[in-house]
């Protein structure tokens, strides 16, 4: 099954005065973004609040996915955490629109082991009567995201490739929950320019481990949207809402299949191919016998080409040799 949503980070948006909330609330309704991680902050939030924002959320359509468990919150070993999860997760959980992130850094907390947090999660889904997604944010080779509790694995990764490499032979979907933000600031991981951010968007979905978006430019007042809300200013967050569109249009059989590009097919169907950084002057197919709509997409300049009908068993799309393109392949009548 196809992930058709787009994910972004504001850890504490919640944590703000109503003007900027408010302010947050606009800018998620208004994006491409349909779920948003926000840190359930134990010391820092009440539950009354924190169920408010969640409602406030549902209100525009967007899911909660609630990250339990982070540090520097008074939480120190496992019977407290246990102590908060019986508190918050039965508290929530009759609301539709949320996920749990058990926690985004295991290795914050030196005294849980491995055993612990599988106990943890256990702990959420037995006080979740409606089972909503769960899952621990960890190294793509952790042993950890191998563990049955989880619905689906959240892997941290350089890169899609790297985070597919390591997981393709996972049981379950695993989505990209951090590979870094978009922004300016001296650490690496938070200023990614926007070209990377929409190549590893575009890879990500192809391969099916979708990334979460991120941002990190500060304002005048020094806070950052994935800290703390407010208003989205990079330049990746159109370029996402026409991924969005593709997205929506994927058949939810279709399966990655591993060439020198990464492609989705459902063959005889449907093939997306995206080409990222290469700069490839054309590209051939060798799909069955029929008619097949083709369009090439520049992920960049947001636009797609229609180049009419062309038939198999063997179908060739001129690109522009620029970066950026993918190629979409449709069948019809």
């Amino acid at each position: 099954m196809i992930d058709k949503g787009l994910a972004t980070t504001a850890l504490g948006w919640h944590l703000h005065d109503e003007r900027r909330r408010a302010r947050t609330l606009a800018t998620l309704k208004s994006s491409p973004f349909d779920r948003v991680r926000m840190a359930a902050l134990a010391s820092r939030c009440s539950l009354d609040a924190l169920e408010e924002r969640v409602e406030e959320l549902a209100g525009i359509g967007v899911t909660a996915e609630l990250v339990l468990l982070r540090p520097g919150e008074g939480i120190e070993d496992v019977d407290g955490a246990a102590r908060y999860l019986s508190e918050v997760v039965p508290r929530l959980a009759p609301h539709q629109n949320v996920w749990w992130s058990l926690t985004d850094d295991p290795g914050a907390f030196p005294a849980f082991t491995e055993h612990d947090w599988v106990s943890l999660g256990n702990l959420v889904a037995e006080e979740d009567p409606l089972h909503h997604p769960l899952s621990i944010t960890v190294d793509a080779g952790s042993p950890l995201l191998w563990r049955r509790v989880w619905t689906h694995g959240s892997v941290r990764a350089r890169s899609p490739r790297d985070a597919w490499v390591r997981t393709r032979h996972h049981h379950k979907p695993v989505r990209m929950d951090f590979c870094g933000y978009e922004g300016d600031a001296d650490d690496p991981w938070h200023s990614l320019t926007p070209e990377e951010v929409v190549v590893q968007a575009w890879d990500g979905v192809v391969r099916r481990r979708c990334v979460t978006h991120g941002e990190s430019y500060a304002g005048d007042d020094g806070l950052t949207w994935s800290q703390d809300g407010g208003t989205l200013k990079g330049a990746a967050v159109p370029r996402l809402a026409l991924l969005r569109q593709v997205l929506a249009a994927i058949p939810d059989e279709a399966a990655y299949r591993d060439r020198d590009a990464p492609m989705l097919e459902l063959t005889g169907e449907f093939y997306l191919e995206f080409c990222g950084e290469h700069r490839f002057p054309e590209r051939s197919f060798e799909v069955p016998d029929g008619r097949y709509e083709a369009e090439v997409i520049d992920t960049w300049e947001m636009t797609v080409t229609p180049l009419g009908i062309m038939k198999g068993p063997a179908v060739t799309v001129p690109l522009p040799g620029t970066v950026g393109q993918a190629i979409r392949l449709r069948r019809v009548p």
